[in-house]
């Protein structure tokens, strides 16, 4: 293309030097016209001259007409003019005769000059003309070329924008000029080949991944068995030695477990698929444990091993405990690891923030000092990434012979203190009964050991369908669900249960996960809580905390028709400030304000559904409706709204003429109780 245009270019010149070279030469035979003309005259004027003189020289006439004749014998007049010039005529008809050739050659030179002065400007207009033409070809031709160009240059500079996102797939579609379609064509293929080699790579990574996650699991179910075990263990009575090597048994695992985690965590940071944990936590406790696993190499060393919390540092956060305690044993290891006297302390601060809390964790050595721009402990690596994860940055500062202090920046959310679910376990007299669904014995046998210790009765079940079966048949309070079950898997089993849950009332559902990634499966399903692998006996006690005070609220729906002193609002405050407890986090006070509001905004259109139902004859659809109302208003502490719920599902399904009444109750209740947690709504709302 730029070769054609240039070639254009040139055609354009050459025609324009064409047309100027033909009508020069022109020009300059018309220029040797207008000379002859010249020299005719001035011979004739010198023959006029010899004509002017007293007497005439015959020689010198005769010798200056030949001149005259060479000149202008092709013109037929000046050769009537020559012929009277005879020597012999006389000297009157010579002079009228020169004045006749002198006239008519002036003639022939005006005509000739206005031929030439004519064929001037003819050849100066069509050079002008062809120029301007040629020229306008070419803009024109330059203007077509620049718009190809462009065109291919913006689209070749989109394709590169689009690598640079990340887009590898969409080719530049260029097609010509040819010099860039080439160009585009070489960018294509470049795209290719790397976008084929990004696949490649990532097919690698997310099979590493894979790998690594698979042979993780298989690694921690053992391993959890083992720690969980040990612990049990160590509350049995033993001998100084057999404590001894117990200890060793649960550190060593607990160490193994550890590194498993790292490598799993690791990978998914590479594989950009790492999920956080946020739920809330002790800060005092996060970094007592992060101190336990390296307090006995500080004691045998001699080091003073001290944690504190900043004036103003709320005592509780909201984030993922288990990998900052991670990140902090890391530091301390190799902290202790360096100090061979003095001391080694952790403290944490923190500092609001318009998206939460900034919270800073220091850890100080008097140790030889490490190096800032040596990574040591390859546990470092980790701490910075799952620090970056977290919105923070781990930086050193570092005097050798001094000591370091490593300082670790992360973003969380404050979190209210625990509210009077979480601390009515020492209080709780009477056992629950728990459903534990594992796949794996070890696990199941070592949840029943903790749960057993604990004065609670146990049913274990293997597989998912066997856990749906014994919710649906029998009344549990609480419903410890593993994710990898036989026949349906954890979030399966949990979805069918809240899709159908029993008259009796469903339990609360506990998903025991390995990692977050199976918490968000579980979290979709409708869980009630959550518990890490390996379970935290002090976790654990919260969740049976909680489940033994909801399983007080349902108990108490379960008794005879409440008194005058408990009437329906009553007892539905009651419910409520179980749930959220006096110290409830403000996002919790707002979820709960949202479903009593929620509850009260549907009971109308529910409650037309049912007449509508009950008016056409559907009374399979009446009892439907009668069932998930009873539910959600038992849920809520609405009992006696849910007892004639129940009653008007009994009736829809045996005796559907009797419907009718019971609709009546309804309505005439339904007021207050919609009421009721429209005002507590608010009020949560407000305290929110």
């Amino acid at each position: 293309m730029l070769r054609a245009g240039v070639a254009g270019a040139l055609v354009a010149v050459a025609t324009v030097g064409a047309i100027a070279h033909v009508r020069n030469h022109e020009t300059l035979a018309r220029q040797a016209t207008l000379r002859e003309s010249a020299v005719t005259l001035s011979r004739i004027g010198e023959v006029q001259a010899v004509l002017g003189t007293e007497p005439v020289d015959a020689g010198t006439l005769r010798h200056k007409t030949a001149e005259a004749a060479r000149l202008t014998g092709s013109d037929p007049v000046h050769r009537d003019y020559l012929d009277r010039l005879d020597p012999s005529a006389g000297v009157t008809e010579l002079r009228a005769a020169a004045e006749g050739m002198r006239r008519h050659e002036e003639t022939v030179l005006d005509r000739r000059l206005g031929e030439a002065g004519a064929t001037a400007r003819t050849s100066r207009w069509l050079i002008v003309w062809v120029s301007v033409v040629a020229l306008l070809l070419m803009l024109a031709g330059g203007r077509l070329l620049e718009r190809r160009f462009s065109a291919a240059s913006r689209e070749i500079s989109a394709a590169v924008r689009r690598v640079r996102r990340g887009d590898w797939t969409t080719p530049a579609a260029v097609r010509s000029p040819r010099e860039l379609a080439d160009v585009a064509t070489v960018l294509n293929e470049s795209m290719a080949t790397t976008a084929t080699a990004r696949n490649n790579a990532d097919a690698a990574t997310a099979a590493g991944a894979a790998f690594l996650g698979a042979m993780s699991q298989e690694i921690r179910t053992p391993m959890t068995a083992v720690t969980g075990m040990t612990a049990l263990l160590r509350d049995t009575p033993l001998d100084d030695r057999q404590r001894e090597l117990t200890e060793t048994v649960h550190a060593s695992g607990t160490a193994l477990l550890a590194a498993v985690d790292d490598l799993l965590d690791l990978a998914r940071i590479e594989a950009g698929g790492l999920t956080l944990d946020r739920r809330p936590f002790s800060l005092r406790g996060c970094m007592r444990r992060a101190m336990d696993p390296v307090a006995a190499a500080a004691e045998t060393k001699g080091l003073h091993l001290s944690g504190h919390l900043a004036s103003g540092c709320p005592e509780r956060i909201r984030g993922d405990e288990k990998r900052v305690r991670r990140i902090l044993s890391a530091i301390l290891r190799q902290a202790v690891a360096h100090t061979d006297h003095g001391a080694v302390t952790v403290s944490a601060s923190a500092r609001p923030r318009d998206d939460g809390l900034e919270v800073r964790f220091s850890v100080r050595d008097t140790g030889l000092g490490v190096p800032v721009d040596r990574p040591g402990d390859p546990g470092m690596l980790l701490c910075r990434r799952l620090a970056g994860s977290m919105g923070g940055a781990v930086t050193a500062e570092s005097r050798p012979g001094h000591g370091t202090t490593v300082t670790v920046t992360l973003r969380a959310e404050e979190a209210a203190q625990p509210g009077r679910l979480q601390r009515r376990v020492d209080g709780r007299k009477q056992a629950l009964l728990v459903l534990v669904a594992e796949d794996d014995p070890v696990d199941q046998r070592l949840t029943r050991r903790m749960l057993e210790r604990r004065g609670h009765r146990v049913l274990t079940v293997a597989d998912g369908e066997a856990a749906v079966e014994a919710a649906l048949r029998d009344r549990y309070d609480l419903l410890l669900m593993g994710s990898g079950l036989l026949v349906l898997d954890g979030p399966t089993a949990v979805r069918l249960i809240r899709a159908d849950p029993p008259s009796h009332g469903a339990p609360r559902i506990i998903a025991v996960c390995s990692d977050a990634d199976e918490l968000e499966d579980f979290a979709r399903a409708g869980v009630d809580g959550v518990l890490a692998r390996p379970v935290d006996a002090d976790d654990l006690d919260v969740v049976l905390a909680t489940a033994a005070a909801y399983a007080d609220v349902r108990l108490a729906g379960l008794g005879p028709l409440p008194g005058p002193d408990d009437s329906e609002p009553a007892t539905i405050r009651a419910c409520v400030d179980v749930i959220a407890g006096p110290d409830a986090e403000p996002a919790e006070r707002r979820r709960l304000a949202h479903i009593l509001h929620n509850y009260a905004d549907r009971l109308p259109g529910l409650l037309d559904r049912m007449d509508e139902a009950a008016a056409t004859g559907d009374t399979r659809n009446l009892a439907r409706l009668a069932h998930a109302l009873k539910a959600s208003s038992a849920t809520l502490g609405a009992n006696q709204f849910a007892a004639l719920c129940a009653d008007l599902e009994d009736r829809a399904q045996h005796h559907p003429e009797d419907s009718p009444e019971v609709l009546r109750d309804l309505h005439d209740r339904a007021g207050e109780v919609s009421g009721t947690m429209e005002a507590l709504s608010r009020q949560l709302s407000r305290s929110g």
